[in-house]
């Protein structure tokens, strides 16, 4: 990924922390070249494949831990 600046949008406004005055961060875009695009898309894909994945075992874990406390009469 050498083939890559990072451009921020505006630059107007911003406080010392990063921030503008009505306290939103200020936006940044990541240039890439075509080539690396599919390989980004890739990972982006699996990124949101292992992140719903993370969403259904904490669903499972929950209704589990709720169905216990219930059959123990809590």
């Amino acid at each position: 990924m050498e083939d890559h600046k990072e451009v921020a949008e505006h630059d107007h406004g911003v406080s010392s922390n990063g921030t503008k005055g009505d306290g939103r961060r200020m936006r940044k875009w990541l240039v890439v070249e075509d080539g690396t695009r599919e390989d980004i898309n890739e990972k982006a894909e699996a990124f949101i494949k292992n992140f719903r994945l993370q969403l259904k075992i904490q669903r499972q874990d929950s209704l589990k831990r709720f169905r216990e406390m219930i059959s123990r009469g809590v």
